[in-house]
């Protein structure tokens, strides 16, 4: 027979440190949806302005140039895109497509590519197939830079499109939801 000791201290103690660490959670929660929203931006800003972009590398400074060819040796198929405030590359390395931003005094600000749902971390795997049956995956790419990196995907179905972003832990979090019109 199981007999069990509850110790009335210890649920005071863990209920203090569960409220402790919500509220931790709220803050950090809070900072990396920031951080996501502010990527996704950044990205879908990017999406947009590709038709009226262009100029394949003329109007680029030389020292973005050779902040490129340093980091990225042997790179083909690169194509520059200057925008307000940063400059986009497209380019082909070690056999992936990648896209690179910089900004307009040569600074990195991260590099992109499309991935397939197997080379997400596992359990963000596993959480989006818990929580998101009835949708399918159109969108998943990862972003890398000083910060990290992070995974966005974009899920639909008849009615409602979601985009989700991750820092690479466990869970996702829904950075935009609209309905489908």
């Amino acid at each position: 027979m199981y007999i069990s000791h509850i110790n009335p201290f210890s649920s005071l103690v863990s209920d203090s440190i569960f409220k402790s660490s919500k509220e931790i959670n709220k803050k950090l929660n809070r900072n990396v949806m920031k951080k996501m929203i502010m990527a996704l931006a950044f990205i879908a800003l990017t999406i947009g302005n590709a038709a009226i972009a262009g100029g394949g590398g003329k109007d680029i400074d030389e020292r973005i140039k050779r902040a490129f060819e340093k980091e990225y040796v042997g790179a083909t198929d690169v194509t520059w895109y200057v925008y307000d405030g940063y400059i986009k590359v497209d380019f082909s390395f070690g056999g992936m497509q990648l896209v690179g931003f910089y900004t307009t005094d040569g600074r990195m600000l991260g590099v992109a590519r499309n991935i397939n749902f197997s080379a997400l971390p596992l359990m963000l795997q596993i959480e989006q197939r818990k929580n998101y049956k009835g949708y399918w995956i159109t969108d998943i790419h990862e972003l890398a830079n000083g910060d990290g990196t992070k995974y966005y995907l974009t899920l639909e179905n008849a009615d409602k499109v979601i985009k989700l972003g991750s820092t690479g832990g466990d869970k996702w979090e829904v950075v935009k939801k609209q309905d489908k019109q």
